[in-house]
């Protein structure tokens, strides 16, 4: 479900706003989002009990419901705030997949970097990295994504 995530909102972020496709296409990320973060909410085996990731995936979650009802609100008002709003925080839902991404490369010892060494040693790594990423996708949603003009 992450790769159906990655490519479908890298192919929402390049089709025309407001065209059929978009929507549908949109639709399948939001569906991909509530797979991959009703099954992060589901595991407890890093830590036995609620952790980091937990409030992660609720983060992503919310997000993704703060885009979808600024939509929902832009339908019925045509305010170009809510239009703003949905870009941005669906940008920014993209922005929390990537994160997860790199964590799990890091984290995960099938896949990443940990069965290398002692996984502890990579969470400093780990944290830099997201807030690297958050910090750049935040400066690009901000500076780059603020398309108004969708038609009605």
């Amino acid at each position: 479900m992450g790769s159906v995530a990655l490519v479908s909102a890298a192919a929402v972020l390049m089709l025309a706003k407001g065209a059929a496709r978009h929507g549908r296409v949109g639709r399948v990320y939001a569906a991909a989002i509530l797979a991959i973060n009703g099954t992060a909410l589901s595991m407890y085996d890093l830590t036995g009990r609620p952790n980091v990731f937990h409030v992660i995936a609720l983060v992503n979650l919310a997000t993704l419901a703060m885009g979808l009802l600024a939509l929902r609100r832009w339908r019925r008002t045509h305010e170009p705030g809510d239009l703003v709003t949905h870009q941005r925080r669906m940008a920014m839902s993209y922005v929390g997949v990537w994160m997860a991404f790199v964590t799990e490369l890091l984290v995960n010892p099938m896949m990443g970097v940990s069965r290398m060494s002692d996984p502890r040693s990579h969470w400093p790594l780990m944290i830099a990295l997201n807030l690297a990423l958050f910090v750049a996708g935040g400066w690009l949603v901000l500076t780059r994504l603020t398309v108004t003009t969708v038609r009605a």
